[in-house]
């Protein structure tokens, strides 16, 4: 259990880390959005409950554990809702909330999904491409959408869409801060991928 805590806080920094440098780095480009992001993925807001989440999920469930993720299938597409659930000074009615999604499918050419995501979305708020691989950002206030690309046969694809509240990712870096020292974080910073 501690493993999955230490990836979830890793996976944690880097994105918000990510996210927020890239945002710092495309400022004077980023062009202001034209459609707005929801607070959440579909029909669920971020924080809420599993048991809010589970009957309002995308496709049929696969799998589930109670206080970490469900996953859910429909057709080619897999869907990955993730809940946080801090383990010390825990009250016994507490449950975990959900922070982030993950849509995972097939390759699909960079262009047509960015041209999707701009269609929903708007322009992205910032970028991090090099060599055919990175991602793309489309920022709101209370949800950062990052579309990935991976470099496959020298050409830029997508196959993995991310949705992160980026309330959450703060709660949880707070919590990160509560539960290392600074010389573990400095250590976790490290670790970083």
């Amino acid at each position: 259990m501690k493993k999955i805590l230490w990836i979830i806080c890793i996976v944690t920094i880097a994105l918000y880390a990510y996210t927020t440098h890239a945002q710092q780095k495309n400022e004077p480009k980023a062009q202001p959005q034209s459609k707005s992001i929801g607070d959440g993925y579909g029909t669920v807001k971020w924080g809420s409950t599993y048991n809010d989440v589970k009957p309002n999920v995308q496709g049929r469930i696969a799998f589930t554990d109670e206080k970490r993720i469900i996953v859910s299938k429909d057709g080619e597409l897999e869907y990955r809702y993730g809940f946080f659930y801090p383990e010390i000074n825990q009250e016994a009615n507490q449950q975990p909330k959900l922070f982030y999604v993950v849509i995972q499918f097939p390759y699909i050419s960079l262009d047509d999904a960015k041209k999707k995501m701009e269609e929903k979305y708007g322009p992205p708020t910032g970028e991090s491409m090099k060599n055919n691989q990175g991602a793309y950002i489309w920022d709101s206030e209370s949800t950062a959408v990052i579309m990935w690309v991976d470099s496959y046969e020298k050409k830029p694809f997508c196959r993995k869409i991310t949705y992160l509240s980026k309330v959450m990712a703060k709660d949880i870096n707070a919590y990160h801060n509560l539960v290392f020292s600074k010389k573990e974080q400095e250590i976790l910073k490290q670790l970083k991928p």
